[in-house]
């Protein structure tokens, strides 16, 4: 099955594409260059996505699939969360780190939504561990050289593309299982 993911970001373009790899879902880019939507303003994660997939499917009318993401730091109370791309682009990790002084504790958040014109389907993933004080590794950006996932030993930024897919796959695998699903019980 061809799916539409409506991003302009190589990086999560590729890591997703890797964490489908066996499954019957082929994921390809849009044919035409993609907008930018307007992201609404809500402290709901879950919210923003599906806002994101019934706006894109309004350019697009195609069944496709976004993917917000974020960083929960739980010391400034879940900041920046669903302002992630907001607070790295105005203030910056660094500064974010130093309002920190130390590490700290924080989850990374994926949540994807999957839509073809009838009812929203949404799958959320959570990878817990550790804003570092100090940047490690060159294979990300932004927190990524500061985020140590728990139960491993090296940042983002220090694993390869694969281990990076590998943390992630699961959430793909739930919309691949999901959406098999939702064929067999269409034929």
């Amino acid at each position: 099955m061809d799916l539409i993911y409506a991003t302009t970001n190589k990086h999560k373009f590729a890591g997703a594409k890797q964490a489908l790899a066996g499954t019957d879902i082929n994921l390809i880019a849009p044919d035409e260059t993609l907008p930018d939507v307007p992201e609404i303003q809500s402290d709901d994660q879950q919210a923003v996505s599906v806002d994101k997939a019934l706006k894109y499917y309004d350019l697009l009318k195609r069944p496709l699939v976004v993917m917000d993401s974020g960083l929960f730091i739980n010391e400034l109370g879940g900041f920046p969360g669903v302002y992630t791309k907001y607070a790295l682009d105005t203030i910056g990790i660094d500064r974010i780190i130093q309002l920190l002084g130390a590490a700290a504790r924080a989850y990374t958040q994926r949540t994807i939504t999957y839509f073809d014109g009838g009812e929203p389907r949404t799958f959320t993933l959570k990878i817990h561990g550790t804003l570092l004080k100090n940047p490690r590794g060159n294979n990300g950006r932004n927190y990524d050289k500061y985020f140590l996932p728990e139960n491993k030993n090296k940042t983002l930024a220090e694993m390869t593309d694969e281990e990076k897919a590998e943390l992630t796959a699961v959430v793909w695998q739930e919309l691949a299982a999901r959406l098999s699903v939702l064929k067999l019980n269409h034929e």
